[in-house]
């Protein structure tokens, strides 16, 4: 299963299936594009097992599959640490106020990121806008240059 380059898991209600995923991914070492439920991805077992963490370090597109379950906040720190080749993100995380914070980790972590794409069901409870002039200025900061024309 060398050739394996792309693989995606259903999202069940319990995560008894892990050690699964776990044998399927080590028999996939080539991977770089993973589909996956939350559930799975912040397992503790999972997340931090020693004979995925060199798969997980090669990954360059990782989707978490959106529904009833949310990246919390405080696993991104892990995400990015496990997976800093991301090149590619779309994930789901509670709330607006989850969102920002999130964006700043992942764009302040992962130098490659070039697509992310962030689900979010709650409203904010922020007092202050997320503005235009704020994305410009964590995007520069995260990547060092201007990349897009702010002045039109």
């Amino acid at each position: 299963l060398r050739n394996v380059s792309q693989i995606g898991f259903q999202s069940y209600a319990d995560t008894s299936r892990w050690k699964d995923i776990q044998f399927i991914l080590q028999a996939c070492p080539n991977v770089i594009n993973l589909t996956i439920s939350p559930l799975y991805l912040v397992l503790s077992e999972f997340i931090d097992n020693q004979f995925l963490i060199s798969i997980f370090q090669q990954i360059k597109m990782l989707k978490s599959i959106p529904g009833n379950r949310y990246v919390p906040l405080n696993f991104v720190s892990k995400l990015v640490q496990r997976f800093p080749s991301l090149t590619h993100i779309e994930l789901q995380v509670f709330s607006f106020d989850d969102c920002v914070s999130t964006i700043d980790i992942l764009l302040s972590h992962l130098k490659n990121l070039s697509y992310l794409k962030i689900y979010y069901s709650q409203v904010s409870l922020l007092d202050h806008s997320f503005s235009r002039n704020y994305i410009i200025d964590k995007r520069r900061e995260a990547f060092g240059f201007n990349i897009i024309d702010e002045h039109k």
